[in-house]
């Protein structure tokens, strides 16, 4: 047997011609670094790329010698914990090894990483498992990152509706940010008042340079300033609607409200605002009108005696149109005050959820690792939540509609009111404040009215009563049929409604004085009236303050077996 001769003797040196050659055919990729070092000195705060072999140049897309720095190719190596690895070896001359999944600058694979110094250089190689099994926690942090964006496109989706919503508003809306007031939002009714010139992006200033000298950019920088809202009622302001330069007199309701980031600091200011220019104008005609009245019957006494049957026709068509413009004043007054009612509502109950969903959205891209999910799944149950309100918030809006357009109707069918009773207390255990508790007492048998509308009239009493009323108090829900009448009486121990605000309480938009710190938009009452219109029925209430509330509803049923 012919033993070949070896052609590497023992002890003899590697062949340097073979080393290109066993790089080409490599699959593990290897680099030749150097460290680069801030001028104050210290660890390296960088590596200079000197050479990339064949397997490194196919993965980066390189030639052999590129030139620059990790970071300029790898942007986020910082955040994946590969650049502190090559610090730990280089300073500490210890051979070491990392695995680490990148996903950013183009990249969505698994790599192992190994890197030891030689003298000045540090010496790289890795390699790319994509094809490899992945394991159960990689799929699972891939899976998680799907549900991820699923969440942020329905969180965007709604934001877009919502936004969608303040765009058509019947009100001025506008979303002012930083020091300088750059425009980030602005609705039609506000895009219309400027002639729809262009708005957002720019500054306030900028945009609207017709407001210098109407100290109302001053005001708007004491709210950014201070945190403090602006309130003015009928503030003329010159405009000019036609970008033609001619400035015309305009009057407003304004509302300037600070915006704050999650950490409570001012980041902008909303402005909410209703055009009242016709009806100032209204009044102002309604003045003119009284002041030649007056004229005029200053002038008529020095009539003579044969014209006092014509003074007397005069006057009296001048009453009657006095009177005409009195009753169209009044009720410009109360659409007016409508109008201010949900403007101050919705500057309240809309810009909370709001900024929840805004700051939530700019916290999730802070959480990028798998380490980090928790903290992102809060952020998205924060969004959801607050989209779930705006929802509500925009269904009272749309029942209400409904209502006044007469688009519900009442549809009898038969009913279990103790079943409905319990349901609805199962439903509200989760508005329970500490220590309180709900006691019910339900009538026996079945009866026939619309469950649909008596379970909303019961959830919106319920809800009421726990929202109104204080820790470790007691609700009571009482159900009487007899005489096909129901009679339901829920009680609670809460803040009590003053009398002057009782003959308002059913009114649209409405809220008790002593209530305008809690949440809610004035419809819920008005509703409940109006559904128990529906039904032929009725409610009654018995309130003191500091003491508590009684509502007593009473409805009228069909028995249960004429059906």
């Amino acid at each position: 047997m012919v033993v070949p001769t070896p052609l590497l003797p023992p002890g003899a040196p590697f062949p340097a011609e073979l080393l290109p050659a066993l790089l080409d055919v490599s699959l593990a990729a290897v680099l030749l670094l150097r460290p680069v070092y801030a001028p104050s000195g210290g660890e390296p705060v960088d590596f200079a790329v000197e050479y990339l072999s064949p397997a490194a140049q196919r993965n980066w897309g390189q030639q052999e010698r590129p030139g620059g720095t990790l970071l300029k190719y790898f942007p986020h190596l910082p955040a994946s914990g590969v650049l502190g690895f090559y610090r730990q070896v280089f300073e500490t001359d210890t051979p070491g090894r990392y695995e680490v999944h990148y996903q950013a600058d183009g990249f969505d694979s698994y790599f192992y990483v190994a890197a030891q110094r030689q003298g000045p250089w540090l010496l790289v190689s890795f390699t790319d498992t994509v094809e490899q099994p992945r394991r159960a926690m990689e799929e699972a942090l891939r899976a998680s990152q799907v549900r991820e964006r699923a969440a942020g496109t329905t969180a965007e989706a709604q934001r877009q509706r919502l936004l969608g919503l303040i765009g058509q508003a019947p009100v001025v809306i506008a979303v002012l940010q930083g020091p300088t007031h750059v425009i980030e939002l602005a609705n039609e009714g506000f895009r219309r008042a400027f002639g729809h010139r262009p708005l957002v992006g720019r500054t306030y200033r900028a945009a609207a340079p017709e407001l210098a000298d109407q100290h109302l950019f001053d005001r708007l920088d004491a709210v950014y300033r201070t945190g403090d809202s602006f309130r003015a009622s009928e503030m003329r302001v010159h405009l000019d609607q036609t970008n033609s330069g001619q400035l015309d007199p305009f009057y407003y309701n304004f509302v300037y409200q600070a915006t704050r980031e999650a950490t409570g600091e001012v980041s902008g200011v909303l402005i909410i605002a209703t055009d009242v220019t016709a009806l100032v104008l209204a009044r102002q005609r309604v003045q003119a009108l009284n002041e030649e009245l007056r004229l005029s019957n200053a002038e008529l006494e020095h009539q003579v005696t044969d014209r006092t049957h014509a003074l007397l026709v005069t006057l009296q068509q001048l009453e009657r149109r006095g009177h005409e413009l009195t009753q169209a004043l009044a009720a410009e007054q109360a659409l007016g005050e409508l109008k201010s009612r949900f403007v101050s509502m919705a500057s309240h109950e809309f810009r909370t959820p709001l900024t929840v969903v805004l700051t939530s959205a700019d916290l999730i891209a802070h959480y990028p690792t798998a380490d980090q999910q928790p903290n992102r799944l809060r952020h998205v149950a924060h969004i959801r939540t607050a989209v779930e309100h705006l929802n509500d918030l925009l269904e009272e809006f749309l029942s209400a509609d409904r209502l006044e357009e007469g688009k519900l109707v009442a549809h009898p069918a038969n009913c279990d009111p103790a079943a409905l009773l319990a349901e609805t207390v199962a439903a509200v255990q989760g508005l329970r404040k500490a220590g309180q508790t709900i006691v019910v007492q339900a009538c026996a048998g079945a009866i026939r009215l619309d469950d649909s509308l008596l379970r909303k009239i019961l959830l919106n009493l319920l809800s009421n009563a726990l929202k109104y009323s204080g820790e470790n108090t007691v609700v009571t829900v009482a159900m009487e049929c007899r005489d096909n009448q129901l009679l339901l009486k829920v009680q609670d121990q809460g803040i009590g409604i003053s009398p002057a605000d009782q003959v308002h309480l059913f009114e649209r938009f409405f809220r008790a004085h002593n209530a305008t710190e809690l949440p809610g938009t004035g419809l819920g009452l008005f509703i409940i009236a109006k559904y128990l219109e529906l039904m032929d029925g009725h409610i009654a209430l018995h309130s003191e303050m500091g003491v508590g509330t009684t509502f007593t509803v009473t409805i009228p049923y069909a028995d249960y077996s004429a059906d």
